[in-house]
């Protein structure tokens, strides 16, 4: 009897080794090369004369078959996925233990199973007992609609599924369901590789929606991401502290929809509930005027959020002085403050800075750079920006203040909440003047903004 023959995968990105090594050289990861078994022989299948042939035709020969999205209850998640679930439309959902990926599903399909019967959930973590106490626990009715299946294997769980013909399939979680057709663990990249692949032939095979949860690793990438995220149709990702009561799902790949779109939701004793209007949650109407606090609006998607920016520099006593960055990019904290020091004459190089973008946004956009600037300088000199003033623009290393995109609807989302005075880069297109000051560079913005 022949040896089984292994090989040394990389748990993180999937990149394969003859040996075991320290480090993967593709995502340069540590102790994540781990050893299993190759794929056995009876799997490669030949090449063969007389078969069954492909169905070749030419792009005009296609015809189009547009089918009608399926409306989920949840208004704020249908406008995130692009208007409803396509049939056999294959959606990963990921996040960080605890961040209500599991809650987030369980009210999903409460609400489909009002209209589409029946629906079906796998769980490979929790027992049938432990989803019913969750469903008691947020008021979920009409559980008989759902179907429960508390089993790891994936084999066992669709062969069990399949009489029961369900209209939508939720998998809980991609890292703790196996295949016997691959002699590896559950978790590795080779099952999770292989169990992706029979959920969505299942899926395009019947039209059935399925919802795959995957959990993320200390880097916040789902495990195998690169396997994963061309295999699906849509991804999706839960970001938020799991310490705060607010929860953003983000839009990373959608085949039938826009890309980088959010939702806000807000955790509370009966699930996750959507927020309407986030900039309501985020800035307060009654502003302060304190030094080194800002509101920058904060373009995710073409959703339009309204967002607190806070600065806070002082003196420090340290050799190197500390450069602390939530919710902003480290590097992007560090370019605004060499122009300020460069162009504007400011001195931080015996300063502590603080930033934090608060409610847990990410500043992940240009947009925010003149925002920055403004909070750092007025932290800086102890003047307070005021609080009837929005600021948007990107920064260059030459000190200018360039236009960014989708202006009108910062600005109407601004005049929304009683903002009064705009300051913008020169040469940006508005509709509407009033109350806009233009500026070229960040000396001429510092002049606007603190006479």
């Amino acid at each position: 009897m022949a040896k089984a023959r292994s090989r040394f995968v990389c748990q993180s990105c999937g990149q394969i080794f003859p040996k075991w090594q320290g480090q993967c050289t593709a995502c340069q990861e540590w102790n994540t090369v781990a050893q299993e078994a190759e794929p056995g022989e009876a799997r490669r299948v030949p090449m063969q004369t007389g078969g069954s042939l492909a169905i070749i035709q030419t792009l005009e020969e296609v015809t189009m078959e547009r089918s009608a999205r399926w409306p989920t209850g949840v208004d704020v998640f249908d406008e995130l996925i692009g208007g409803g679930l396509v049939p056999g439309g294959i959606t990963l959902i990921g996040g960080e233990p605890g961040v209500g990926k599991s809650t987030f599903m369980l009210q999903l399909v409460s609400r489909l199973g009002v209209k589409i019967k029946p629906l079906a959930y796998i769980s490979g973590e929790e027992s049938a007992t432990q989803i019913k106490l969750r469903a008691e626990r947020l008021r979920i009715g009409n559980g008989s609609d759902i179907i429960l299946v508390s089993e790891q294997n994936i084999d066992s769980a669709l062969n069990g599924l399949a009489s029961y013909l369900p209209r939508l399939l939720v998998v809980d979680s991609i890292q703790t369901v196996y295949t016997q057709q691959m002699d590896a663990t559950p978790g590795s990249v080779t099952q999770i590789r292989e169990c992706a692949a029979i959920l969505t032939k299942f899926g395009k095979d019947r039209d059935l929606p399925i919802f795959i949860i995957g959990h993320v690793t200390k880097d916040g990438a789902i495990a195998g991401p690169k396997i994963l995220e061309h295999m699906v149709d849509t991804v999706l990702y839960f970001e938020g502290d799991v310490n705060s009561n607010f929860r953003i799902l983000r839009v990373f790949k959608n085949r039938y929809g826009a890309t980088g779109e959010v939702a806000v939701f807000q955790m509370t004793d009966k699930g996750l509930s959507p927020i309407i209007n986030p900039s309501d949650l985020f800035i307060s109407r009654k502003r302060t005027d304190a030094p080194g606090v800002v509101v920058v609006p904060i373009m995710q998607g073409s959703r339009c959020i309204l967002s607190e920016l806070q600065a806070l520099v002082t003196q420090s006593f340290l050799t190197m002085p500390r450069r602390v960055a939530s919710g902003v990019d480290s590097s992007r904290l560090s370019l605004v403050v060499a122009v300020l020091e460069k162009h504007a004459g400011l001195k931080f190089y015996n300063r502590d800075i603080f930033v934090n973008v608060a409610g847990g946004l990410k500043l992940s956009e240009p947009g925010g750079d003149l925002g920055l600037a403004m909070a750092l300088s007025g932290s800086l000199n102890d003047r307070p920006v005021p609080t009837d003033m929005l600021l948007v623009g990107e920064l260059t290393l030459a000190g200018e203040v360039r236009p960014v995109s989708q202006m009108a609807r910062r600005i109407n989302e601004g005049r929304r909440f009683g903002f009064s005075r705009f300051v913008v880069a020169d040469g940006c297109e508005l509709p509407d003047e009033k109350g806009v000051v233009r500026v070229a560079t960040v000396r001429d913005a510092l002049k606007a903004v603190f006479g």
